[in-house]
């Protein structure tokens, strides 16, 4: 009971001391452009995914804008109580840019219920120091279930968001990339 008791009281310190989000990020400046993942357009399926996926996306601004991504393995959509999806990040799993535009921020919209189960980093291989994350104005798709919108600050033509923990399935409801060409 008293090694529980430990285990408990450690783990609600460790949570107590997650880092507060930064302060919002200033407005995009210039012709910028917008796509947002989905798991409607993410081209997943309830399976494990076994080999990893490229989806072009459409910009919202200009159809003939595509950006593309990769989402690696394994991950699935999973459908929600509430008619809700998710894109479930396994462990080792990423999703990240293939393109060469110039990225101003992601903004990504997730369930932050179990805190933050991943990395974004502003390489596309998952190198390198962690972008730091930043609240937004954005309001989530599921704010009455730990719904969570935070963005992150890219400046460059690569990023990637990694899923590198042992056992966690961090769940995306979207990812929306800002880009200029």
């Amino acid at each position: 009971m008293k090694k529980l008791l430990f285990v408990l009281s450690l783990t609600a310190l460790l949570v107590g001391c997650a880092k507060e989000p930064a302060g919002n990020l200033p407005p995009v400046e210039g012709t910028t452009y917008s796509v947002t993942l989905t798991p409607e357009n993410s081209t997943l399926t309830g399976d494990d995914s076994t080999t990893a996926t490229r989806v072009e996306l459409s910009a919202k601004e200009d159809a003939n804008v595509k950006y593309t991504v990769e989402i690696g393995v394994p991950c699935y959509v999973k459908t929600l109580g509430s008619g809700l999806k998710e894109i479930v990040v396994k462990p080792n799993a990423y999703i990240k840019s293939i393109s060469n535009y110039t990225v101003d921020r992601l903004v990504v919209d997730f369930y932050g219920g179990k805190g933050i189960n991943h990395k974004v980093y502003a390489k596309a291989d998952g190198t390198g120091n962690e972008v730091e994350y930043h609240t937004s104005e954005v309001a989530p798709v599921d704010p009455n279930d730990d719904g969570t919108v935070y963005e992150y600050p890219i400046n460059g033509t690569e990023w990637g968001i990694y899923n590198k923990t042992e056992y966690n399935k961090p769940a995306f409801y979207s990812v929306t990339i800002i880009f200029s060409k």
